[in-house]
């Protein structure tokens, strides 16, 4: 999610009260929710070490109803330590949810770990978006429903391919970090949160990692074939991790899937580069043409404004005397006609709109705004006077609707007891995170490097036509880019679907980003 964004306030608690734990005597019958009255079960001798952290672990056995027949699967939500500094001494509290599928061979199994973006978001998004057993019903245009969303069985589940282990990093869901000596460490503010430690590019990546190797260690898993899954941030996350992975744990991964991803943050935030404008062109088109105000569909709009992209736009931005704004008015009404703006508006941003601008604009005449999450889902203006939005309205709506859906689930089917809010989007993360003093930050180099050294990595990048904040076109440009041997341009593969940067809250588009993920996951391991 974007970083530039607001999100919802946030109450930070460092603290996490206990949740009970289900015992094997208190299992739920399969397809029925966790039972609420269970009972604290011991936790086991690793869990006792490390100044008594407890896992404060939780597993239920559940069956998904499926066309092909039911799939019995096994829940465990737990705490994994996080352990930091000279002492190891245990920093953070992680908050996993892992599903293995029952009777199946553990060495032959694939596991993919899978995370959210922000910085600052947890994994419910695609853990009841678009993997879990469960996911939250959204209107058949990917549009929000009325609160509360219902949770509905998953036909699209990745659990028929992989196992799944969901990470929420430091200050995410219910993840929590740990003051060490109350606080009064030399150099440390008493009002600053531990957490900050791990909130950078390098310790986040780092730190996920360690939580991987520790995953596989305690469930004696090193010998199945690994995948991570990463969405938006996450995207660039897991390929910082790929590479960190070999570096620090010996680990090498089999694929990597990218949802709406951005992986060189200079191609969609360039100051007054070129570049980032055409990139972002051919998204403008498909949602102007889903609202009606360019000919034909998104994706023939698309496709147009693809071919323009690098031809007469690039040239036509290169050329530009501003002296003579006036001899480029030719160029700026294709623009408009492209993008379905105002030839005012486009005038007076010589061609190169910003996302935020886009969003705000394009609709203006029909009092509504567009999301730049999503460029097909409109809300009324709620400030026609005001220049920029304070808030997205797609992404705003969701906070609610799967907070309130995955506290439900994690109660009733999980077994999860705690009264720690859960964080879907932390704003503290995300105004506290620390980004490079120099440059734009970039992983290009790191899934080079991963693909270099692991022949056999195959990398998969789904994208929405009609995303705005990380265009499709973006990840189209790096993939271009990266060097592979002859013959084996297959290894990286960027796909396009309906709908914005959550396509898969439209069903169709969610079982197609499930075929894609298990077609790379078989080739993968051929």
């Amino acid at each position: 999610m974007n970083r530039r964004l607001r999100l919802l306030p946030l109450l930070a608690l460092l603290a996490l009260p206990p949740f009970q734990v289900a015992n094997a005597q208190n299992a739920p019958a399969p397809d029925a929710p966790a039972q609420t009255e269970q009972t604290q079960s011991a936790p086991k001798p690793a869990e006792r070490t490390g100044g008594g952290f407890d896992a404060q672990r939780s597993e239920t056995r559940h069956q998904l109803p499926l066309p092909s027949g039911p799939l019995a699967y096994t829940a465990v939500a737990e705490f994994l330590p996080l352990r930091d500094g000279p002492r190891e001494e245990v920093a953070a509290r992680v908050f996993t949810v892992t599903y293995t599928l029952d009777g199946a061979s553990r060495g032959q199994r694939p596991v993919a770990f899978v995370f959210n973006g922000g910085p600052g978001a947890s994994s419910a998004y695609l853990h009841l978006g678009a993997l879990g057993p469960k996911v939250v019903g959204f209107n058949d245009d990917g549009s929000l429903t009325r609160p509360p969303a219902p949770l509905l069985d998953n036909p699209d589940s990745w659990l028929a391919f992989t196992d799944l282990v969901f990470v929420d990093p430091v200050g995410t869901g219910y993840s929590r970090s740990i003051r060490r000596d109350g606080g009064k460490e030399e150099g440390e503010r008493r009002d600053e949160d531990p957490g900050k430690r791990f909130w950078s590019v390098d310790a986040d990546s780092r730190a996920m990692a360690e939580i991987v190797r520790l995953w596989l260690t305690r469930n004696g898993r090193w010998e199945s074939p690994k995948f991570l899954v990463g969405e938006s941030y996450g995207g660039f996350r897991i390929a910082k991790m790929a590479n960190r992975l070999i570096d620090d744990t010996g680990i090498a991964v089999n694929g990597l899937i990218m949802v709406s991803p951005v992986v060189d943050f200079a191609t969609i935030r360039g100051g007054d580069g070129l570049l980032v404008p055409a990139l972002r062109l051919p998204a403008y088109a498909a949602s102007a043409a889903a609202n009606g105000l360019v000919a034909g569909t998104p994706e023939q709009a698309a496709e147009a404004a693809e071919r323009y992209a690098f031809t007469g736009y690039l040239t036509g931005l290169a050329g530009l005397d501003y002296r003579r704004a006036g001899a480029a008015q030719g160029f700026f009404a294709e623009v408009a006609r492209t993008t379905g703006l105002p030839e005012e508006l486009v005038t007076r941003f010589r061609g190169a709109i910003p996302t935020d601008v886009f969003a705000r604009e394009l609709l203006r005449g029909r009092g509504r705004v567009a999301s730049v999450y999503d460029g097909t889902f409109t809300a009324a203006d709620p400030d026609p006077s005001a220049a920029r939005l304070s808030f997205d309205p797609f992404l705003k709506g969701t906070v609610p609707t799967y907070t309130t859906a995955f506290a439900a689930f994690a109660h009733e089917w999980l077994g999860v007891r705690t009264e720690v809010p859960f964080d879907l989007l932390s704003d503290r993360v995300n105004r506290g995170w620390e980004w490079p003093r120099s440059g734009q930050p970039s992983a290009v180099d790191d899934l080079q490097a991963a693909l270099t050294l692991q022949p056999a990595l195959r990398v998969l990048i789904a994208h929405g036509r009609t995303d705005l904040i990380t265009p499709y076109m973006a990840s189209r440009w790096v993939a271009s880019r990266l060097e592979l041997p002859e013959g084996q341009a297959d290894r990286v593969a960027v796909t396009v679907y309906e709908g914005g940067h959550m396509m898969y809250t439209r069903a169709p588009e969610r079982a197609k980003l499930a075929a894609d993920a298990r077609a790379l996951v078989e080739a993968a391991l051929r």
